[in-house]
């Protein structure tokens, strides 16, 4: 480690003797700025390379962990710059002797293969997706794909079972990181849902059951992942705080603090700020005359102000207990006209299904992976 302590160096041979190449892991506390000129650059220098990364590297998603490697002239000129944002990505900046400079982007070549996973619930989804002997990124696509249909808390019950075809991307044998889900199936007690990944004529993709049936709808069933409901639509319920009858318009989701919230359908920010009883409050309009309510935020997403338009999971807050409020949750509304609704009562219709003049070519996709996704074995 350098001096400060902050990344491990490992200086290397070059065949040019005039140039010192340098590899370092980001530590914690590090800065782009720090890195540069903790190895030879001068304030200056480094404010230009800095510069030239903008637009092409996210400061923001510098992480301790992260590698890098330098080359630079013994007198401490930049010649190359490598910010390895993944184990495959990178950014590569490349300084010229007449001090123009280049950006671009470098990926390592991986090997992509497609595999078969299938496993059955006995605790959690979590858990059996591990003892399937993956990797529980996986969970995440369940949640946000299903999470039209399924609360993942409630939902999700002993002997329930789950099937998926997905793409895995290997460096030297070790997973790097698991690639598109082609098909996927969750089958309980709450039903049976299958995904099958579409892109007609080349557009962006979405999941779609066998039938073409999009699997999004225009509300999602609970607007934040793994939560369980703590109250339930009740106009003549009694107030835990203030212990007199006062209605319920909405549906509490208790959570652990800083959980994200999603916006439960794409639509324009009305309201964004203290409100009350509701503490840190955000109202989104959609369309239809629909309104959602999102209660007692511990903060809001930052980038988001009044007039902002969002998008169906796109996250606007985080689960807290500002304002009356016993403890961390999210206390949902959901209006239409101005009158409240109860959000687990309202039947939300689908998006958009396949085209038909795209029938054909989603049925062969169909023919290929649904057989596929029906074999496997959720041992």
């Amino acid at each position: 480690a350098d001096r400060d302590g902050a990344s491990a160096v490992v200086p290397e041979a070059d065949e040019k003797d005039e140039d010192i190449v340098v590899s370092g892991v980001v530590g914690a506390g590090d800065s782009l700025n720090a890195i540069l000129v903790r190895h030879g650059l001068d304030q200056q220098a480094a404010y230009r390379a800095i510069e030239s990364l903008k637009g092409h590297l996210d400061f923001r998603q510098i992480r301790p962990g992260q590698r890098y490697r330098l080359v630079t002239t013994l007198s401490g000129e930049l010649v190359e710059f490598e910010y390895r944002r993944t184990k495959v990505d990178s950014v590569v900046l490349v300084q010229s002797a007449d001090g123009s400079v280049k950006v671009s982007k470098r990926r390592v070549p991986t090997e992509v293969s497609e595999v078969e996973i299938g496993g059955t619930i006995h605790h959690s989804l979590y858990q059996a997706i591990k003892d399937a002997g993956e990797d529980t990124r996986l969970v995440a696509f369940f949640v946000d794909v299903f999470a039209y249909d399924l609360n993942f808390y409630v939902d999700t019950h002993p002997g329930d079972t789950f099937r998926l075809i997905v793409k895995k991307e290997y460096l030297d044998g070790e997973l790097v990181r698991y690639g598109e889900i082609l098909a996927a199936e969750y089958r309980g007690k709450a039903g049976t849902f299958r995904a099958i990944r579409f892109a007609p004529d080349g557009s962006k993709p979405r999941y779609f059951n066998e039938k073409g049936d999009s699997v999004a709808k225009t509300f999602l069933k609970t607007p934040l992942k793994f939560t369980r409901i703590s109250s339930k639509f009740n106009p003549r319920r009694m107030h835990p705080v203030l212990h007199r009858r006062r209605g319920h318009m909405g549906v509490d989701y208790a959570a652990p603090t800083g959980t994200p919230i999603w916006s439960a359908a794409s639509g324009k920010i009305v309201f964004r700020g203290r409100r009350g009883g509701a503490g840190n409050c955000v109202i989104v309009n959609h369309k239809n005359g629909y309104s959602t309510l999102y209660m007692h935020m511990s903060k809001f997403r930052k980038g988001q102000r009044v007039g902002s338009r969002v998008k169906q999971k796109e996250v606007i807050g985080y689960v807290g207990s500002t304002g009356l409020a016993t403890g961390p949750h999210l206390h949902f509304g959901l209006k239409q006209h101005g009158n409240y609704l109860d959000p687990a009562k309202v039947k939300m219709t689908r998006s958009q299904p396949v085209a038909k003049n795209q029938r054909a070519a989603f049925k062969k996709v169909v023919e290929n992976l649904l057989p596929r996704l029906q074999a496997i074995d959720p041992i």
